[in-house]
């Protein structure tokens, strides 16, 4: 391989782990989105019902 294969190699490993770690970080958000969704369905179920989240009324 002369020197320009190996910069060609270079930047296609380098996008190659840049979008393997971009959809990684994009499932990773995503999981996180449904967490704070059925957080906020809880927190707001509780709040109708007029008691704590955690199930002690100290607040």
């Amino acid at each position: 391989m002369d020197g320009l294969g190996y910069l060609f190699t270079g930047f296609a490993v380098f996008w190659a782990g840049l979008f393997v770690y971009l959809l990684l970080l994009q499932a990773r958000i995503r999981g996180l989105n449904r967490e704070v969704e059925r957080l906020e369905e809880r927190l707001a179920e509780a709040d109708a019902a007029g008691t704590s989240p955690r199930g002690n009324a100290s607040r």
